[in-house]
C-alpha cells in the first residue's frame, strides 16, 4: 500500500536516518561504488560557480555535497529535505561555507518563485504518490528562473532482465513491508521523462546510468 508525507517523514526521522548513508554505500557498490555512480549521475547536468543551485529531498546531504563540489567555489546550494533528522546529518556533515540546509516539503517550499537557476531532485519522486510527484516537479518549474535547468537524479528498470532480476534482489524490492514498491512501479508505468514533460518542462532528455538502473532526466523550464 503506497504511504503519504506524515509516514515517510516518521521513517527517516527515527529508523532511515540512522542507516541511511551506509544502505546507500551497500546499494551503489556493485556499479563501481557511491562516488563513481554520483558522478556520472551529475555528468549530464550542467553547474556552474555563479549558480544558485536546490537539491530537493536531499537527505543526509552527501548528493548536495556533491552538486556543490561540481557547481565550485561561489555556487550557493541550499539542500531541502522534509526529515528533521536528515537534515541534520547533512548539516553536520557539511564543509562549504555557501551551502545551507532547510527543513521543508518539496511539494510547497518556503522559496520565491524564479529562486534558482538549477533545481535538482534526488533518488526521492519513486518513493511519492504521483500527485505529490506531479507537485513537486511543478513546484521545482515554479523555484526556477526562466531558461533554468530541472535535473532529476533516479532509479530506473533495466532492460536486461538478470540485471533487473539482481537490482531487485539487492535493492530489497522483494521485502513484503517495503513502501516504495507501489510508487516505484507508478513511476516507470508513466515513465520519468514523460512527467517531467507533463508539469510543463521543455526539451527534456534522459540518460540511462549503471547499464539502466539509474536515470538522470535534464529539462529546461
Amino acid at each position: 500500500m503506497p504511504v503519504g508525507k506524515a509516514t515517510w517523514r516518521w521513517f527517516y526521522d527515527h529508523i532511515a536516518c540512522h542507516y541511511y548513508d551506509l544502505l546507500l554505500r551497500w546499494s551503489l557498490a556493485p556499479f563501481g561504488g557511491e562516488a563513481r555512480v554520483r558522478r556520472e549521475l551529475l555528468e549530464p547536468v550542467t553547474l556552474g560557480h555563479s549558480d544558485r543551485i536546490l537539491d530537493l529531498c536531499c537527505g543526509t546531504g552527501t548528493a548536495t555535497l556533491a552538486i556543490a563540489s561540481k557547481a565550485g567555489s561561489g555556487a550557493e546550494v541550499v539542500g531541502l529535505d522534509l526529515s528533521v533528522q536528515q537534515v541534520r546529518r547533512a548539516r553536520a556533515k557539511n564543509r562549504h561555507e555557501d551551502n545551507r540546509f532547510v527543513v521543508g516539503d518539496a511539494t510547497a517550499t518556503p522559496f520565491p518563485a524564479a529562486s534558482f537557476d538549477k533545481v535538482l531532485i534526488t533518488h526521492s519522486l519513486h518513493e511519492m504518490l504521483r500527485s505529490a510527484r506531479i507537485d513537486a516537479l511543478t513546484e521545482a518549474r515554479r523555484l526556477l528562473r526562466p531558461d533554468g535547468e530541472l535535473a532529476v537524479l533516479e532509479l530506473d528498470e533495466p532492460r536486461n532482465l538478470l540485471l533487473r532480476a539482481f537490482c531487485g534482489l539487492w535493492w530489497f524490492y522483494w521485502l513484503p513491508l517495503n513502501f516504495e514498491t507501489p510508487t516505484r512501479r507508478d513511476m516507470f508505468r508513466h515513465g520519468l521523462l514523460n512527467e517531467v514533460a507533463h508539469s510543463g518542462f521543455r526539451l527534456a532528455r534522459r540518460v540511462s546510468i549503471a547499464h539502466g538502473a539509474l536515470q538522470t532526466v535534464v529539462a529546461r523550464r
